[in-house]
């Protein structure tokens, strides 16, 4: 019988990092608009996002082994977190012809699998 316990961390820990990467799409959207603070905030909460991939990552690990889920989990979120650190270094370079399409496509695999997490058949 499989753990219950990482089912639900891994889940929270999904829908947690596809909320943290949606923000950035709304802070980057109040600067266009010109409420230039939220560069600032964009700024600092790629941090904060790239740390909440990495605690689904972990989660992952867990809904993996003790939790009998699937392992390729894993491995989309190494990818994100992966991503991500491109995704920090084209913002800085101020090359939003890839920042911004690779931030759409990374928000959009993060929202993939917090979705996932939610309508996924668990093994019992």
């Amino acid at each position: 019988m499989a753990a219950s316990w990482p089912r639900v961390l891994f889940r929270i820990a999904a829908t947690l990092a596809a909320v943290m990467l949606f923000d950035q799409a709304i802070f980057a959207g109040q600067f266009l608009s010109g409420i230039y603070a939220s560069l600032d905030v964009h700024r600092e909460n790629a941090t904060y996002a790239g740390i909440s991939v990495i605690a689904a990552a972990v989660c992952a690990v867990l809904l993996w082994r003790p939790g009998g889920g699937p392992w390729w989990p894993i491995v989309v979120y190494v990818a994100l977190f992966g991503l991500i650190g491109l995704q920090i270094f084209l913002g800085f370079a101020h090359a939003l012809a890839a920042h911004v399409p690779l931030g759409v496509a990374i928000i959009m695999v993060a929202a993939a699998m917090a979705v996932w997490s939610w309508m996924a058949r668990w093994p019992r």
